[in-house]
């Protein structure tokens, strides 16, 4: 399931194009080999970043014809969370790289990879940019920059976190975020592809396990937790609810399983299985937390201390010792001990912290320091899935509802944000808990109280909506009829669209009665809401309202039908139809399926159609499918269409460089609302912290189009540079206008 992209879209050139031009776009794995050559790869632990740069590599795997070469680039693979000495001081930037990538490959010869970098077109991948300390990244970006420079037809990617990357937008690279490919096609796909691997000749999915899998997806699991499920239903028929339930069952079944079986295991062995996971969750928490390496010797240390061996005629030391030496959860291969994977290193460390919470019984003060990091956020998401959370639900609460009643005049700001980002997060641990958490009515009632709050945009709306449903259930159903009485337009739309999520057959009446609100925010909402009843006779209903629509209406119809594998026969049937208007929205609804036999349905429409506009759409689909969309380099000032037109309006010089910055600095500050917002969309992808406090002062800005501008720079500018070190000035000292 290849991945998206989210991208910077490319500046308008003209300021009227100011207002309407979007700020990202959406692009196919495949680009980022086309395009600029510098590019960062934006994402959470887990999201799929190191599966990304393999398939980069894969895709250049395929053999060069013309120059009789087993691939079309040289690639070289670098782990940034490889140990390895400092460089020679006097080695060049790509004698560096090749050291670099040596410690990720040991039996590869350094002067070998010097001379294939220097002498063919190379492709560089560089993982875990996010496992560098803040204050090395600076440098490390320098040298990338110089060996970048060094290698004028080398492709560059690195795979970074979500923060903290600025430097590396200062060398000339994008930044994009990974869009993982999770859709309710999702588990078909994997469970598909993981009985193959596995060689396990599966039937389909059952219906209870697709509708339990189908709910991750929509709860949030992420990319490797709902592998992870997969595996686990493949493996042992198991499909429970909760993440932390398919951890805990695959840690003990697969990575600690005592010999014998289930029916010949010694008495012993689930105390044997309980040490075992105490010492690696010792393990766990010393590598997240501390961020030392732990050696071998030291492993066994920590195991002589938490399972001693004094005792000669107990056996349950010794089998402890085999179960962590067998385990194929740890890493070897260095001088120092890694977990194979981020997720079951957070795993155990939230274990870890939470057998200290609850042999202390204080409050988990560290986890509260943490609550907003995102470099926390799967850990704290596994905490909540195994401990009592409710200090940290009680913290989120106070400060949801309590800074949304304080924003609420001005509906925006950083405030605004973190009191909607603490409402989010209160739901998604709350999901992720024990059914029978007794704090599970106090988030049902925030949500409920901040879904009626007048100042929200329907986006952050409809996700309370949501996560309302997926913290409730069936009980959040009265709330959402009682919420539809309300007058204001956005509050009954997200009612319309929980009834969707937590109503039946019943329901379709009073949404079919909805269609016909004039407003088309209702009646797209409303289509939604019957999509999302998820039962056959919302899908007929559908399919049958096809036919009867408007074109605008046709067309929406058909983007929800693809989004769901069960009507896609139903949009083959509608590829066939005798009006060439529902042959015009099949063809709509086809571009988002990508799959054979979508593209083939696509390529036969537009060789055969005898209407021109069906075989228009069908060409413009396939045409999405198949974008030519690229990631576009970061904005030069002194080469920016829309800023030299400006200038020349003006009556002023662009000049290049610093002057062409302090140019663009002065368009925010004294040119007319689209100027300010062209300026405060150029800094959003080059601003560095310096900039913000000329953005700062244009906040209060009364066109809505400059302040979201403005306020989207300022955070894009603070992501970026997020826990960075000041840079320092040419005398060595701290700058002052750099990061903090």
């Amino acid at each position: 399931m290849p991945p998206r992209f989210l991208a910077p879209a490319a500046l308008p050139t003209t300021q009227a194009e100011a207002a309407e031009a979007p700020a990202t776009a959406l692009l196919n794995y495949e680009t980022l080999l086309r395009g600029h050559s510098r590019i960062i790869i934006c994402g959470a632990p887990g999201s799929g970043r190191t599966t990304a740069l393999a398939l980069t590599l894969w895709r250049i795997a395929e053999p060069d014809a013309t120059g009789g070469k087993p691939y079309q680039r040289f690639p070289l693979w670098i782990d940034l969370a490889a140990p390895g000495e400092a460089p020679d001081a006097k080695a060049t930037p790509v004698q560096v790289l090749a050291e670099w990538a040596t410690r990720f490959m040991p039996q590869a010869i350094l002067k070998w990879l010097v001379r294939q970098l220097h002498t063919q077109p190379s492709l560089i991948l560089i993982d875990n940019w996010n496992a560098l300390p803040l204050a090395e990244r600076r440098e490390i970006a320098r040298r990338i920059e110089q060996a970048a420079t060094a290698l004028p037809d080398s492709r560059w990617i690195i795979a970074a976190g979500t923060t903290g990357y600025g430097p590396l937008v200062e060398a000339g690279f994008t930044p994009v975020q990974i869009q993982p490919a999770l859709d309710q096609e999702a588990p078909l796909t994997l469970h598909a592809g993981w009985s193959s691997t596995l060689g396990i000749a599966e039937p389909e999915l059952s219906e209870e396990a697709l509708a339990i899998m189908r709910w991750a997806v929509v709860a949030g699991d992420t990319l490797p937790e709902l592998t992870l499920r997969i595996n686990l239903q493949l493996r042992c028929q198991q499909t429970p609810y909760r993440p932390a339930e398919v951890l805990e069952i695959l840690l003990r079944h697969f990575y600690l399983p005592v010999p014998g079986g289930a029916e010949e295991a010694p008495e012993n062995a689930a105390q044997v299985q309980d040490l075992a996971v105490t010492v690696l969750a010792q393990l766990a928490r010393t590598l997240r937390l501390e961020e030392r390496a732990v050696t071998q010797s030291q492993l066994q240390e920590m195991l002589d201390r938490i399972v001693p061996s004094n005792d000669k005629q107990n056996k349950t030391p010794g089998m402890v010792r085999k179960l962590i030496q067998n385990t194929a959860l740890l890493d070897r291969s260095g001088k120092s001990l890694h977990f194979v994977h981020p997720v079951w290193e957070d795993f155990l460390t939230a274990k870890a912290l939470a057998a200290e919470t609850a042999e202390t019984h204080l409050e988990p003060l560290l986890l509260l320091e943490h609550l907003y990091d995102l470099r926390w956020r799967y850990l704290l998401d596994c905490y909540t899935g195994i401990s009592d959370a409710e200090p940290l639900i009680k913290t989120l609460l106070r400060d949801g509802l309590a800074k949304t009643a304080r924003s609420e005049a001005s509906a925006g700001g950083m405030e605004a944000k973190l009191a909607e980002e603490a409402l989010v997060l209160a739901a998604r641990w709350t999901i992720r808990s024990p059914e029978d958490i007794p704090w599970r009515n106090f988030v049902t009632k925030a949500l409920a109280q901040a879904l009626m709050q007048p100042a929200h945009s329907l986006e952050y709306r409809l996700k309370l909506a949501e996560a309302l449903a997926l913290v409730a259930g069936e009980e959040a159903y009265p709330i959402y009829q009682q919420v539809l009485r309300q007058p204001a337009l956005p509050v009954r739309i997200a009612a319309l669209r929980g009834i969707g999520w937590t109503g039946g057959a019943r329901d379709l009446k009073l949404l079919a009665a909805a269609l016909k609100d004039p407003h088309p925010e209702v009646q797209e909402n409303t289509l939604r809401a019957i999509s999302d009843l998820g039962i056959p006779e919302a899908q007929r209903f559908l399919l049958d309202l096809l036919p009867q629509s408007n074109e605008r209406t046709m067309l929406f119809i058909a983007e929800i039908l693809a989004e769901q594998p069960e009507c896609w026969d139903g949009l083959r049937e509608a590829a066939e139809a005798d009006d060439l208007l529902i042959r015009r929205a099949a063809a709509h609804g086809l571009s988002a399926i990508r799959q054979p036999w979508a593209r083939d349905l696509l390529q036969r429409m537009l060789r055969d159609d005898p209407q021109w506009l069906v075989r228009s759409a069908a060409e413009a689909a396939l045409s999405e499918q198949t974008s030519l969309a690229v990631v576009e380099a970061p904005p030069q000032p002194d080469q920016t269409q829309w800023l030299m037109s400006w200038a020349a309006k003006q009556g002023l010089g662009l000049g290049v460089g610093g002057a062409a910055l302090a140019l663009l600095l002065h368009a925010l500050q004294a040119g007319d609302n689209a100027s300010r917002i062209l300026a405060a969309r150029t800094l959003s992808q080059i601003g560095r912290p310096e900039h913000l406090a000329a953005l700062q002062a244009l906040r209060d800005e009364p066109d809505p189009a400059v302040r979201q501008a403005i306020q989207h720079a300022q955070e894009q500018i603070e992501i970026r540079y997020r826990g960075i070190p000041e840079a320092s000035s040419p005398d060595g000292e701290p700058s002052k206008t750099s990061a903090s």
